[in-house]
């Protein structure tokens, strides 16, 4: 609810300063000296936009905390992006229902807004998601028997990603554009976001499979193969828990071990190749899906599990 307040707060002004709002409001100022405008409906639905996905995200966060590493960071980083958005938005429109629409000591505020989302933090409980990180389960299958494994995994991270990169592409590329013509720049920005936007859409929500096939992972929502590696080129299988950091960060991951795709901290199938490289992928459920993947090895070799 803390980080609801902030979009309630943008709609309840909308609301009660509707008609007293000017056509444009300030966006920028140089010291006392309004230096850009924009339209009021581009700027009320930026802000209305942001501060709802915003409280989108603590919401799944509260409802569904199993799917981030630290349920409490997004509650902190909703709350500071919703309260600086209602932030700038209110200090807008209040200038804009005065005469000389200085923003004088207001600014302070939205430095502080920067800091609310410490209090929806505070308010937070608690809880690392619970992740197994044990030996895989030992898994016999006859001849004539075949086994395989699926799991989806939200990732919020690239969600947001997805988000943030969009609105930039619509606030300051597309919207633009449409009003003034095209210019070079806003053409640019357009491109450059819409272009991230998609990349980060791909890792949104990712699905990883073991079957017969081998070892394989699929955007899930725009059906890319992001990663696929045949049963017959895995030498051996094992758990880790695998932090961004030895890769180097999070996505798709290329260095001197091998490949991996980082989806966040936590539990990864690591496949090791008969060339020696690393297959690595980050996944709840790991340990079952090693299971499944020595088994079916095994069944390949026709000998027991090791």
């Amino acid at each position: 609810m803390l980080v609801t307040a902030t979009s309630v707060a943008i709609v309840w002004s909308l609301v009660v300063w509707g008609d007293s709002l000017p056509a444009e409001l300030p966006s920028q100022w140089s010291g006392a000296e309004v230096v850009s405008r924009l339209p009021t409906w581009v700027f009320a639905g930026m802000a209305v936009v942001i501060s709802a996905v915003a409280s989108a995200f603590a919401w799944h966060a509260a409802v569904r905390p199993e799917h981030y590493d630290r349920p409490r960071r997004a509650f902190l980083i909703a709350g500071s992006v919703g309260a600086v958005t209602a932030a700038a938005w209110l200090i807008s429109a209040s200038a804009a229902r005065t005469s000389g629409q200085e923003i004088g000591a207001a600014g302070l505020v939205a430095v502080a807004a920067v800091f609310y989302g410490f209090i929806p933090f505070a308010f937070a409980p608690s809880r690392a998601r619970a992740d197994s990180t044990g030996e895989p389960a030992e898994i016999v299958l006859k001849a004539n028997e075949t086994l395989a494994w699926s799991r989806a995994q939200f990732v919020p991270l690239f969600a947001w990603a997805t988000a943030i990169s969009g609105l930039v592409a619509i606030a300051l590329g597309y919207l633009p554009m449409v009003m003034t013509g095209i210019v070079a720049s806003n053409l640019s920005v357009a491109i450059v976001a819409s272009s991230l936007a998609a990349m980060f859409c791909v890792c949104a929500r990712v699905r990883v499979s073991v079957d017969i096939r081998g070892l394989r992972a699929r955007s899930a929502t725009l059906g890319i193969r992001l990663m696929s590696v045949r049963l017959n080129e895995i030498d051996k299988a094992a758990v880790t828990r695998l932090e961004p950091s030895r890769w180097s960060g999070w996505g798709y991951r290329v260095g001197p071990r091998g490949m991996a795709l980082v989806l966040r901290g936590g539990p990864a199938i690591v496949a090791t190749l008969h060339s020696g490289a690393e297959i690595a992928v980050t996944t709840p459920g790991a340990d079952e899906a090693v299971g499944v993947l020595l088994a079916l090895k095994s069944q390949e070799l026709g000998h027991a599990p090791r």
